[in-house]
């Protein structure tokens, strides 16, 4: 699948506002099967874009998260620990 830069450019914006994937492909107008398969193929345009987007929310979530435990927010705290845990299970696990 050739997507053109601005196509890849949207992805990247569709990931970081994490609109799901099928619905993506949708907007895009392509093959939602092939689109599917680019987006499970390591190394394609159509991974790197939309998987950057959705990793740059994530940081900027987490951030906030963090931000906000370190200043005294309790449910960040508790969402704080708890991904810490999860990051110390996948670490375990790796």
């Amino acid at each position: 699948m050739n997507l053109n830069k601005e196509q890849l450019e949207q992805l990247e914006q569709m990931g970081y506002t994490l609109i799901p994937p099928q619905l993506a492909a949708i907007n895009l107008e392509v093959n939602e099967l092939e689109f599917l398969t680019e987006l499970k193929t390591a190394g394609s345009g159509v991974r790197q874009a939309y998987y950057s987007g959705y990793l740059r929310q994530l940081v900027e979530t987490r951030q906030a998260i963090v931000k906000a435990a370190h200043n005294g927010s309790n449910p960040a705290q508790v969402e704080l620990l708890k991904l810490i845990n999860r990051m110390q299970q996948a670490i375990d696990h790796a």
